[in-house]
């Protein structure tokens, strides 16, 4: 099984360090291959929702940027995993301008998906996972993180899905105990 990692966080952020090995190493250790994509260091541009991706390029971003590398990477994995700092509830700004660029991986079309309209997936389904943390909780962001990976996972139509925010109040075996549960979720799938 091959993951797509999506994580954005600099060395200089000990905590999203600590968060990124682990969930790596668990993924290893559960037989997962991953690929870690190192969006800090990608040259990535905010979409332009040109939606030339639908209409003149069908599945390819125009604009020549490691764009088009995230887009692809995701569209070939059985998982998609996203690790943010969590900022004001939601990703950091470097997470939401990768998930942005996702564009060409959906179907300019509509279909109705458990009540409400979606687009379809233009590759095969995945189980999405969104994997975030912040130094220490902060009043409702953990919900409004929990409440956007819902969404997102519902746009992707997610073969499974779940969400986490870690905290720095946590012992690290709590937060090892937390990363371990979420990506019990990746083999709950059908």
């Amino acid at each position: 099984m091959r993951a797509t990692v999506f994580h954005g966080h600099g060395p200089e952020d000990s905590l999203g360090v600590e968060v990124h090995g682990r969930l790596l190493e668990s993924l290893h250790r559960r037989g997962w291959e991953a690929d870690d994509l190192d969006l800090a260091g990608m040259r990535l541009a905010p979409c332009t929702g040109c939606f030339d991706c639908w209409l003149k390029t069908p599945g390819l971003c125009t604009q020549k940027d490691d764009g088009r590398k995230t887009a692809g990477a995701r569209a070939l994995s059985d998982a998609f995993i996203v690790l943010s700092r969590v900022t004001f509830g939601g990703y950091s700004s470097r997470v939401k301008t990768a998930m942005d660029r996702n564009l060409p991986t959906l179907l300019p079309l509509f279909t109705k998906y458990r009540g409400e309209m979606h687009h379809p997936q233009r590759y095969r389904r995945q189980a999405f996972l969104a994997l975030g943390w912040q130094d220490r909780p902060e009043g409702e962001s953990a919900g409004i993180f929990a409440r956007l990976a819902g969404r997102n996972a519902l746009n992707m139509q997610a073969t499974a899905s779940g969400s986490l925010v870690l905290h720095g109040g946590q012992s690290a075996g709590e937060r090892q105990e937390a990363v371990e549960t979420l990506l019990e979720k990746l083999e709950a799938r059908p």
